[in-house]
């Protein structure tokens, strides 16, 4: 064994990009957090999101001793690889940057890793955005969702966060119902007339912002609010619609193990929210799925995807 090869495992994300480093022998011998690497919220694109991730790869590396070239082999999981072709072009533009070997998926497989014992089944992942991924025994895969507006990802951060804003707007201006997210959202940011309203849309962009949108809905959605409710049923029917069709298209057969994955499923929904997704699953397909939240980082999945593909020992 070549005691200087090394292996990397990456989970690239809207928010954050996570990198383990692995010794010869599978052991992670480092961490590392960066920044959002997925290329579709870059200006570079894919040029830029590469350019992002073997820059702080390399700091990585060089703190333990090691330079890209002794990379034997990486799995990067990044959000944003929505279709082999990107995968493919991605795994290319890291290539020229000198990370040849490489495999790179859709981010949401590496929470069927890291969720699930055997590494077959789904996983639905809310966070900013949502995607749904799975894997059969016989290692093929299929992924739907994470295409934002264009496939109506319901259930993702930034559209929890833009609907908040919506119901608002359409109750000041257009006559709609009350909902209590009015007033939450005037209080959040110290809202005092609906043209200040107004001038706060541009808030919802900041991450930070966002994630206190996120939080106001579910504690409507808690509370009885019709309007938080109504949306709340819509995204579980869609999480519903993910499940099944990775399920359908894989031929996974019952009970199929559910990974739930992402902040809005493991840290921000309450048990409520995902009592409505095994509803709405049980309504269509019976006993079919069971579901069980991922306590894990996607990152694990690929630091096990890494030792399975170079037969390492180590769990």
């Amino acid at each position: 064994m070549d005691e200087k090869r090394c292996y990397l495992a990456v989970d690239g994300g809207n928010s954050k990009t996570e990198y383990r480093l692995l010794d010869a022998s599978g052991m992670v011998i480092a961490v590392r957090r960066g920044g959002a690497s997925n290329h579709e919220t870059l200006p570079g694109g894919m040029q830029d999101a590469a350019s992002l991730i073997v820059s702080e790869a390399e700091e990585l590396l060089e703190a333990q001793g090691y330079a890209l070239g002794q990379v034997a082999d990486a799995v990067l999981g990044l959000a944003g690889a929505d279709y082999a072709e990107e995968a493919v072009a991605l795994q290319s533009a890291l290539a020229a940057r000198g990370l040849v070997h490489a495999f790179v998926c859709n981010d949401g497989y590496l929470g069927v890793m890291a969720g699930i014992d055997n590494g077959v089944g789904i996983c639905y992942s809310a966070g900013s955005g949502v995607t749904c991924a799975g894997m059969n025994a016989e290692g093929e895969r299929a992924q739907f969702g994470g295409i934002g507006v264009l496939s109506g990802d319901v259930g993702g951060g930034f559209d929890i966060a833009a609907f908040v804003y919506r119901c608002v707007y359409r109750h000041l201006f257009f006559a709609q119902p009350y909902t209590a997210l009015k007033d939450a959202y005037f209080t959040l940011f110290d809202i005092k007339s609906p043209e200040a309203f107004l001038s706060s849309a541009a808030r919802i962009q900041n991450e930070e912002a966002a994630r206190q949108l996120i939080g106001l809905f579910f504690t409507a959605v808690e509370t009885g609010d019709e309007i938080a409710l109504r949306y709340a049923a819509r995204a579980a029917s869609h999480a519903a619609d993910c499940i099944i069709a990775v399920s359908d298209a894989l031929h996974l057969k019952p009970t199929v193990p559910v990974a739930l994955s992402g902040s809005i499923m493991t840290a921000v929904a309450p048990p409520a929210y995902r009592r409505m997704i095994e509803y709405e699953l049980f309504r269509r397909k019976g006993k079919y799925f069971t579901l069980r939240v991922n306590e894990r980082p996607p990152v694990d999945g690929a630091v096990r995807w890494v030792r399975l593909r170079n037969h390492l020992s180590l769990s």
